[in-house]
């Protein structure tokens, strides 16, 4: 069954939507920086209902400040990857690196409609977070 895992918008400036997210929702978020992807990630995530996560991003590519992905949770990549791509859509396997240890697929914003889609393997992203939640961020 697939599922909406999060959202993740794009931001130009962390602080400032950290600051803006922290009024709307409350709390802290939980942050990664990974930068052999040159990402930082921002995570709100509320008891209830899907995380919202923030991303600034300094490498070159498609994305800018507000651009939304739209992340669905599988069961299982590969299978997901072998119906969307007879769909004819073009899907990208992004293996895990070392500070985002999450193998994660994309389908492009062509294919999206104009939304990039994340496709997430069922879990990950909430044990990603919840396994940072006790790494301050400095």
């Amino acid at each position: 069954m697939k599922k909406l895992d999060h959202i993740a918008i794009f931001v130009a400036n962390m602080d400032e939507g950290i600051a803006f997210y922290r009024s709307l929702l409350g709390g802290d978020p939980v942050i990664a920086e990974v930068p052999e992807l040159g990402i930082t990630c921002a995570f709100f995530a509320p008891s209830e209902g899907p995380p919202i996560e923030l991303v600034t991003f300094t490498g070159k590519g498609e994305l800018e400040h507000g651009d939304v992905v739209v992340a669905i949770e599988v069961a299982d990549l590969d299978d997901a990857f072998a119906e969307y791509r007879k769909l004819g859509w073009k899907v990208y396997d992004q293996p895990p690196t070392e500070n985002l240890p999450l193998r994660r697929g994309w389908i492009t914003k062509k294919d999206g409609h104009g939304t990039i889609i994340e496709l997430c393997r069922q879990g990950d992203i909430a044990r990603f977070i919840d396994s940072r939640r006790a790494v301050p961020h400095s």
